[in-house]
């Protein structure tokens, strides 16, 4: 069992034989290999290696007395500091080395990491998102971080329930965000939908309807548009949606959007 004093010594470098070896050695001056392996519990055929290693590193001397090999311990007072110091040296020299490698290693890696960043993926800026949920946390956030407009063509299905699609009007519109809703005339059809509309106009929400609307499409301050798509042959609506942060075709959203926007007729709550 190693104890405090010994992990003490291993700190400093040595390891377990050869802390308990030089603790043995304090007991008595002058063992003999065979005398300091039984009281440090070290084996034999070890002993004559771990000696010499603490002799070498300063805390132990070996003589020679009625033509045996006896070993002494240095005073702590001395052989402590020398090894703190071998210990300081080590450190530096270790220090040396990763310093110098690390030198090599950003010759190395720093020009293959321009050319990467160099090459532009003509789709970093498409986004696709195929789970419900994804569509639903995405139309949340943008609504959340959207700074001046959003522009929202509304088609059902809904992909997100009740308290989802209240927070993403409530939260750009208490924020100040200007925020008009093209809304397709058959939601009018259901209860529920058409208090919820009554409800964002309410709030400050600018609604339109019209007969149809080709896409459902959110626009958020005319560069981040998110795009849920429909089954051409079907026409069902999937889960796949597509978030494009693009200024350039933001802005032609934007002119389609407002195209559209002059065609409706404002939506009358009562």
């Amino acid at each position: 069992m190693i104890d405090r004093t010994q992990e003490q010594l291993m700190a400093l470098g040595l390891n377990r034989y050869e802390a308990a070896t030089y603790l043995a050695l304090l007991e008595h001056r002058g063992f003999t290999p065979v005398q300091v392996a039984v009281r440090a519990g070290v084996p034999r055929q070890r002993i004559y290696d771990v000696l010499a290693s603490l002799c070498a590193r300063g805390l132990a001397i070996e003589r020679h007395s009625d033509g045996q090999r006896r070993y002494v311990a240095v005073d702590p007072a001395i052989a402590l500091p020398a090894l703190i110091e071998q210990r300081r040296q080590q450190f530096e020299h270790e220090q040396a080395a990763l310093t110098e490698g690390l030198q090599t290693l950003l010759a190395m890696l720093t020009p293959t990491f321009a050319a990467g960043n160099d090459q532009i993926d003509p789709l970093d800026y498409v986004d696709v998102l195929l789970d419900r949920r994804l569509v639903v946390e995405r139309a949340l956030a943008l609504a959340q971080s959207a700074e001046r407009e959003i522009c929202v063509c509304f088609k059902l299905p809904l992909l997100g329930d009740r308290a989802a699609n209240l927070a993403e009007v409530a939260e750009p519109l208490r924020r100040g965000v200007r925020y008009r809703a093209l809304y397709e005339r058959s939601i009018l059809d259901d209860a529920e939908r058409r208090e919820w509309i009554k409800q964002f106009v309410e709030w400050g929400q600018q609604a339109r309807l019209i007969e149809s609307l080709p896409l459902k499409v959110n626009l958020y301050d005319r560069r981040i548009a998110l795009l849920s798509l429909q089954d051409p042959t079907t026409g069902a609506l999937s889960f796949t949606a597509l978030c494009v942060t693009h200024p350039s075709f933001g802005l032609f959203l934007q002119a389609a959007f407002e195209k559209l926007w002059s065609d409706a007729e404002p939506f009358q709550p009562g």
